[in-house]
């Protein structure tokens, strides 16, 4: 992994992903409280309170300073200020290894935000120097299946571990990484 800089912010068509601040524990938690999202994510905790969502943005801090991590919150741009807007969910790559995880409110899945936030974010971590980004599905979980076919991840093995190499996105995308 090179020494560049961890982004600072992501821009997208309709969203803003930036890092986790200490305001935000308030407005992520009641998306990423309930069951119906929380279910699918290995390291969550249900219920999920203000103290984890507090707790998580502390981690998320302390990790970007290690550069052990870029986690990053996914904002709507429309609503305001960039970077100020609704949450809809969160992104992140554990840099050691290259694993991807997100995840996303209720009311803002299926309209192609989880697709959006993984396009901005793979070639942010690919341009870190990560050769290979993965990520592992609960086998039931269809919908974050199709996410990541869609940004070019394939199946690895069984079917619920998936992988993107930087070539592979390089070729997909046409632009050097």
């Amino acid at each position: 992994m090179t020494g560049a800089p961890l982004p600072d912010r992501l821009d997208t068509a309709r969203l803003t992903l930036r890092p986790f601040r200490a305001g935000d524990a308030e407005r992520f938690v009641p998306l990423i409280g309930e069951w119906e999202v929380a279910r699918w994510l290995a390291r969550v905790p249900h219920p999920y309170g203000l103290e984890d969502g507090r707790a998580w943005v502390a981690l998320a801090a302390r990790n970007r300073a290690e550069r052990a991590s870029l986690d990053l919150l996914a904002v709507r741009r429309e609503d305001g200020q960039p970077g100020d807007g609704q949450p809809v969910g969160g992104v992140g790559v554990i840099l050691a290894d290259g694993e991807v995880g997100y995840w996303l409110g209720l009311p803002h899945q299926g309209i192609g935000y989880g697709t959006e936030m993984l396009r901005a974010i793979v070639p942010a971590a690919f341009a870190l120097g990560l050769p290979r980004l993965w990520a592992r599905i609960a086998p039931d979980n269809h919908r974050s299946r199709r996410v990541l076919e869609k940004v070019g991840f394939t199946p690895q093995g069984d079917a619920d571990h998936y992988e993107l190499t930087a070539g592979r996105w390089r070729f997909l995308t046409r632009e050097p990484v």
